[in-house]
C-alpha cells in the first residue's frame, strides 16, 4: 500500500529530472503542484485510486496526471521516472539543491564534465576547473563551495516547540537594537507547523547593515553563512539554521505574507492575481507598474477577492476555496478552552493537576488514571471534598486482538474509557479491523493517540482513516489531540479529516503545554463546536451520561 508521501515523492523526482532536460516548464511545475497537492492532501489517494474515483474532479489533477498517479499506485513505480533515470545519473538532482544552481547550470556541469554527484562538483569547484564555464565566476564558486557546508545542516528538522524559546529570545534580543522597529518570524514557525527547518526573521530598521552586524552577535551563534546588503544567515550551536531578512515598511505586508507560506498557498494565491491581471511578489501588489498594495497582509488577500487567512491555514488544503465564499472557520483559542484533561499515575500527580487547575480557574478538570485503578475511588473522593467538577476517565490498553486489557469493574468505576490502541505490526486492512472493534465495542468514550505517531521519527498506524473515522462518529468516540509536542497525535491533516467526518476532538495536556495541542488543532480546522474541552460541563455531561 502506497502512502500520499511516496506518490508525491516520485512525482517530485520526476520534476527535477525533466527540469535538467529542460522540458517544457509548464509540465515541470504540473507535476510539482500535483506532489503538493498529495502531500497536503487528507484525502487517501491509495484508496481513491482502488475505489474508482474520477480523479480529474480534484484541482491541479488532470488527465494525464490522473492516469500516471494511477500507475503510481498500482504498480508502485512510474515509467517516465524509470525513462529519465537511463538518461540522467541519480546524484545529478541531487545538485539542484546547492544554491546558485539552477537546472541549466546542473545541466552544463553534467554535459561538460560528467559531473553526476557532490563529490565529483566539490572535486571541480576545489581545483578551479568550473571557473572556465561561462556564469561560473568567483561569487558563484565560494557560493557553492558554502552551500556544502548547508547541505550538512540540511534536512534536520526542529519540533515547534524545541525552537519556541529561541524565535522569542532572538525577536527580543533584535527589538532591543536601536533603530529596529518591526521584527515578526515567518515561515513554518508562524504557521505554527509540528516541526521547522529553519527560521525566517523578517525586520524593519534604520540601518539594517548594523543591525545585520549585531545580529551575527547572538550568543549562539556558532557559524556566520552569509552576510548580505538585505539578507544574512546563521547556524546556532544546534545546528538551527536562522535567516533575517532586511524589508521596506511600504512592503512589509506583502513581505510578511511571502515569506510565511506556505508555497503551495503562495502560488494559489498568485494564480488568483493572475487571473485579475496582476501580479503579487514579496514587495506587493501590483496592477502593472503601479504597487496597489503591499503594506498590510490583509490587503494582500483583499487585492485578489479574500478574506483574510490566518497563518496556521495556509497549506492550500482548501483555505483559499473557503476564503472566496466566506466559508473560514473561527479558530479555537486558548482562552475559550473551559476544562483539561491530563492523564496520572499516582496521588502526587492528581494532587498536582487539581492544585494547577484550582489556579487556572475553569470549569472542569478530566483525570486520566493509567494503571492504578484504586486511584478512580481516591479521585471521586477528592471531587467532594475539593468542591470541584472532576471527571473519572480509566485508560485501557488494547492488545493485538482488540481486546481490552483491564477488569470489567473497573470499567464501570470510571466516568469514562479512554482506550490506547497498543503498538502491533499488522497489515492496514487488520489494523484497521482492530481499530473497528473496539470503536464498535460500546464501551470506550475517548481514542488516545489515536495514530501512534511521534512527530520526527513514525509516521504512526497504516489505517483506513474513513473507516475509523465513520466509526468513531457511528459511536459517539471523541478522538484525541495530545499536546506533547513529541507526538501531537493526531496529526493537522487528520484533524481536519475528523472533523470533516463529524467527530469530536478533545485536546488533551495541562495549562502549560495544552498551546501545543491547540496549535495543532487550528491547522486542522477547529474550531469550538469540534473540540470537546470548549465545551462547558453541562454539554460535556449530557455527551458522556454523567
Amino acid at each position: 500500500m502506497i502512502s500520499n508521501k511516496e506518490i508525491a515523492g516520485i512525482l517530485s523526482k520526476t520534476a527535477d529530472l525533466l527540469e535538467i532536460k529542460g522540458e517544457n516548464p509548464f509540465k515541470v511545475r504540473a507535476y510539482r503542484n500535483a506532489a503538493r497537492i498529495i502531500e497536503n492532501s487528507a484525502k487517501d489517494f491509495n484508496k481513491l485510486v482502488n475505489e474508482g474515483f474520477d480523479l480529474t474532479k480534484l484541482p491541479g489533477i488532470g488527465h494525464d496526471l490522473s492516469e500516471y498517479i494511477k500507475e503510481i499506485v498500482k504498480t508502485g513505480k512510474f515509467h517516465k521516472l524509470e525513462e529519465l533515470k537511463k538518461e540522467i545519473p541519480q546524484g545529478v538532482a541531487e545538485l539542484l539543491s546547492i544554491e546558485g544552481l539552477g537546472p541549466k547550470r546542473v545541466k552544463l556541469l553534467y554535459e561538460t564534465f560528467g559531473i553526476k554527484n557532490m563529490d565529483e562538483l566539490k572535486k571541480y569547484a576545489l581545483s578551479g576547473e568550473l571557473e572556465k564555464l561561462p556564469g561560473f565566476g568567483p561569487k558563484l564558486i565560494e557560493k557553492i563551495l558554502k552551500g556544502f557546508k548547508q547541505l550538512k545542516k540540511a534536512g534536520i528538522r526542529f519540533l515547534w516547540a524545541d525552537v519556541e524559546n529561541i524565535a522569542y529570545e532572538m525577536r527580543e534580543y533584535l527589538l532591543d537594537y536601536k533603530g529596529v522597529q518591526i521584527v515578526d518570524i515567518a515561515g513554518s514557525f508562524r504557521r505554527k507547523k509540528e516541526s521547522v527547518g529553519d527560521l525566517d526573521i523578517l525586520v524593519i530598521a534604520d540601518d539594517y547593515q548594523r543591525v545585520s552586524d549585531y545580529f551575527v552577535k547572538f550568543h549562539r551563534v556558532k557559524e556566520i553563512y552569509s552576510k548580505g546588503l538585505t539578507r544574512s544567515t546563521v547556524f546556532l550551536d544546534n545546528s538551527l539554521q536562522i535567516d533575517l531578512r532586511a524589508v521596506a515598511k511600504d512592503s512589509y505586508g506583502a513581505a510578511l505574507h511571502y515569506f510565511t507560506g506556505s508555497k503551495a498557498h503562495n502560488i494559489e494565491i498568485r494564480k488568483l492575481a493572475i487571473e485579475k491581471g496582476l501580479k503579487i511578489n514579496e514587495y506587493g501588489v501590483y496592477k502593472g507598474n503601479e504597487k496597489i498594495a503591499s503594506s498590510k497582509e490583509s490587503d494582500i488577500y483583499k487585492s485578489v477577492g479574500l478574506n483574510y487567512i490566518e497563518p496556521e491555514l495556509r497549506e492550500n488544503r482548501g483555505e483559499i476555496e473557503a476564503s472566496r465564499i466566506n466559508a473560514l472557520p473561527k479558530l479555537i483559542k486558548e482562552e475559550e478552552i473551559k476544562g483539561y484533561m491530563c492523564t496520572v499515575k499516582d496521588m502526587d500527580e492528581v494532587k498536582k493537576y487539581i492544585d494547577d487547575f484550582v489556579k487556572v480557574n475553569k470549569e472542569y478538570l478530566i483525570l486520566n488514571v493509567s494503571n492504578r485503578y484504586e486511584l478512580i475511588n481516591k479521585v471521586k473522593t477528592l471531587k467532594n471534598s475539593k468542591n470541584i467538577k472532576l471527571i473519572t476517565a480509566a485508560e485501557v490498553s488494547v492488545d493485538e486482538n482488540g481486546d481490552f486489557e483491564i477488569p470489567e469493574d473497573v470499567l464501570n468505576n470510571a466516568d469514562i474509557i479512554a482506550a490506547l490502541m497498543k503498538k502491533t505490526e499488522l497489515s492496514a486492512k487488520d489494523q484497521t479491523q482492530r481499530y473497528l472493534k473496539v470503536l464498535n465495542s460500546k464501551k470506550i468514550n475517548i481514542l488516545l493517540r489515536p495514530s501512534l505517531r511521534e512527530v520526527l521519527t513514525d509516521a504512526g498506524v497504516d489505517l483506513d482513516w474513513d473507516e475509523v473515522f465513520n466509526a468513531a462518529y457511528s459511536n459517539n468516540v471523541v478522538m484525541e489531540v495530545n499536546s506533547n509536542p513529541k507526538y501531537l497525535d493526531l496529526s493537522d491533516i487528520l484533524i481536519k479529516k475528523a472533523i470533516e467526518c463529524g467527530v469530536k476532538i478533545i485536546i488533551t495536556g495541562n495549562y502549560k503545554n495544552i498551546k501545543y495541542g491547540i496549535y495543532q488543532a487550528r491547522r486542522g480546522w477547529c474550531e469550538k463546536k469540534d473540540a470537546v474541552n470548549f465545551w462547558n460541563y453541562e454539554r460535556v455531561g449530557k455527551l458522556w451520561g454523567l
